[in-house]
């Protein structure tokens, strides 16, 4: 065996980083890009969302908590990013407005409370014409 002894002698250290520094903020960029700000300023990615699309939306299967499961009714599932191919662009903090005209909706609830009033009135006076013709015949 041999052995190959020397004196120890360390190197110099060189501190090159930054300070520990708390996540102050998150950003979603249009491409997906998920950034990390820092209280001192920096800013790092570190994750990217993906997109998934499918040719029929509305066979989708639905489950608990606003979860969709695609089935074989609803084609091949086809997952990348925004801003590649058609998978558009990513817009953070957007607040999608109803899509529900609600003075409408109201309207239409109210006209169909009256005819659903009408209709069990018509049933109810055809329940005692009915009694009246009964009542004759005996």
């Amino acid at each position: 065996m041999t052995q190959f002894a020397s004196a120890f002698s360390p190197g110099e250290g060189k501190i090159d980083g930054n300070a520990p520094s708390p996540i102050s903020d998150v950003e979603i960029g249009g491409d997906g890009v998920v950034t990390a700000v820092y209280q001192d300023g920096g800013r790092r990615p570190i994750y990217q969302l993906a997109l998934a699309t499918v040719p029929a939306i509305d066979r989708l299967q639905p489950q608990n908590g606003n979860v969709y499961l695609p089935t074989t009714d609803s084609g091949v599932v086809t997952i990348g990013f925004a801003e590649t191919a058609s998978f558009g662009v990513i817009y953070s903090g957007a607040l999608e407005s109803s899509n529900v005209d609600i003075a409408s909706e109201l309207t239409e609830m109210i006209e169909s409370q009256r005819v659903y009033t009408a209709n069990s009135k018509v049933f109810q006076t055809g329940s005692d014409l009915m009694d009246v013709l009964i009542n004759l015949k005996r």
